[in-house]
């Protein structure tokens, strides 16, 4: 069987048996490297577990009282910009924010109507809602840039109703804007006058 296997290799051509041996180094190389890879993700696997042990074990540093004032004033800053975000009394300057803003992205601004305010709880506040409904002429695609402007203008604002007509010969769109105003508390009831 030896001089079996001598004779066949003896009559194959120098390049397959350099090929194949080329092969099998490739193959031993690339699964040494497999098993470093699983031994090496099983040691982080572990660190983190390790990791986050300890930080179970010590717990969250305590705040200084320093600290927690520090925190209470950034926070008090952060709702006076939200509620500046709000401030909106006038529905004249509402509307004047969207007359201009259709002008600045090109759209001509064929109509614009002002509804009752109404009011609209939203998780533990209460909005009013300034309902704008506006008729737009021109390309759609100024449409999305009328959007994308008014919102950062007036972050309060939400589309909705938004209908197109006339696409192929000359768009119109008609939008229901609700702006978000004041937002306020909602009042507490009698527990004989449940919500």
């Amino acid at each position: 069987m030896i001089q079996q296997f001598r004779q066949t290799i003896a009559a194959t051509q120098p390049w397959i048996v350099v090929a194949v041996t080329v092969a099998a180094a490739l193959f031993l190389y690339f699964a040494a490297q497999g098993v470093r890879y699983w031994q090496a993700a099983g040691n982080n696997s572990a660190a983190r577990e390790q990791i986050g042990r300890l930080e179970r074990a010590t717990g969250p540093e305590p705040e200084t009282s320093e600290t927690q004032e520090a925190q209470y004033q950034a926070k008090q800053l952060q709702v006076e910009d939200l509620r500046q975000l709000f401030d909106y009394p006038a529905t004249d300057a509402l509307m004047s924010i969207v007359s201009d803003t259709a002008g600045d992205v090109g759209l001509d601004l064929v109509s614009m109507t002002a509804e009752e305010v109404t009011i609209e709880p939203r998780g533990t506040l209460q909005y009013q809602i300034r309902p704008i409904s506006v008729v737009l002429d021109g390309p759609t695609d100024n449409l999305r840039d009328f959007l994308a402007a008014l919102y950062d203008r007036v972050p309060v604002v939400v589309a909705s109703n938004a209908r197109i007509v006339n696409l192929d010969t000359d768009p119109s769109s008609q939008i229901r804007l609700k702006f978000y105003l004041s937002p306020e508390p909602i009042p507490e009831e009698d527990e004989g006058n449940p919500r």
